[in-house]
């Protein structure tokens, strides 16, 4: 099926309700913004936090690498073969920080898994398949989730 002109203005037309987005990506931060106060302002004695933020954050990064996947399935004249590709290594090595012992260590590679996202998203927005307000939303919330799981990788144990 070829893409027309008209599939091009969908994408990079507003949704029809961008500020739901918006509220629905930032309230996805909030867990992670919650495991950093609580790694370092231990409230809840004997709560693996770290634990907690490497699920959540492996589980969010594999939703966002389906956005990449389904991108380059619906446009893939226009973004090639690398968003899905892409996508695939990232949802595994997100994968793979839940198998590591090492906090730290999960922590910073989905930490890289995130930036990896990035990357992707941005030559994405590139190629006019995401609109410009989601690759702004993606970034502001990607600096939150980094900065989250950085903090929580560095927090006292």
């Amino acid at each position: 099926m070829r893409s027309t002109s008209s599939d091009a203005a969908d994408m990079t037309a507003p949704s029809p309700d961008p500020r739901l987005a918006r509220t629905l990506t930032y309230a996805g931060t909030l867990p992670l913004i919650a495991c950093a106060l609580a790694a370092w302002m231990p409230l809840l004695p004997g709560l693996d936090v770290a634990t907690i933020a490497i699920a959540y954050g492996a589980v969010i990064a594999s939703f966002i690498a389906g956005i990449h996947w389904a991108a380059s399935l619906f446009f893939a004249q226009r973004c090639g073969r690398l968003p899905l590709l892409a996508s695939n290594v990232i949802a595994l090595a997100a994968w793979a920080g839940l198998l590591l012992h090492d906090p730290v260590q999960a922590c910073l590679l989905l930490t890289l898994c995130f930036a990896a996202l990035l990357a992707v998203d941005r030559r994405l927005h590139a190629q006019n398949v995401l609109p410009t307000w989601f690759y702004r939303l993606r970034r502001n919330a990607t600096a939150i989730v980094i900065s989250m799981l950085l903090l929580v990788a560095f927090a006292p144990r």
